[in-house]
């Protein structure tokens, strides 16, 4: 079994989240799914939204959801290291048939779509695409 991914993009992570809910709700019947989300949010988020950001979490969780939260940074640069070593034990132990990846406002989609390209993840994906954020 091979993973579907979804690279979720753009500027403005409150976009992004309203984004990652609707392919939640889209993907809802398609098996095991994990949720690699940034931590970005939290930087701007009060501290009443940031109780409402673990609220959800832990709703998500309630769904059968396993959500990961990234520490800050661009995945193909200053956290390569980070989402690497977060994405393969999530692909060994979580074996998701559907991985959804939030990329911080700085980080390189197109950078991070050639990454997961590379031999080393050949085996695991069946499929990644690249979302953009909801206007």
């Amino acid at each position: 079994m091979k993973t579907h991914v979804f690279l979720v993009s753009g500027r403005n992570p409150v976009q992004r989240a309203t984004r990652i809910e609707q392919l939640l709700l889209e993907q809802a019947g398609a098996g095991k799914i994990t949720l690699m989300a940034s931590t970005e949010i939290f930087s701007v988020a009060c501290v009443e939204a940031q109780a409402e950001l673990f609220q959800l979490d832990a709703e998500r969780k309630a769904r059968g959801i396993h959500v990961l939260r990234l520490s800050p940074g661009c995945l193909c640069c200053s956290s390569k290291l980070v989402l690497t070593t977060h994405l393969a034990r999530t692909l060994r132990l979580n074996q998701p048939n559907v991985l959804l990846m939030e990329l911080e406002s700085q980080s390189h989609p197109e950078q991070v779509l050639k990454l997961l390209n590379e031999p080393q993840w050949t085996d695991w994906f069946a499929d990644i695409t690249l979302v953009e954020e909801v206007a």
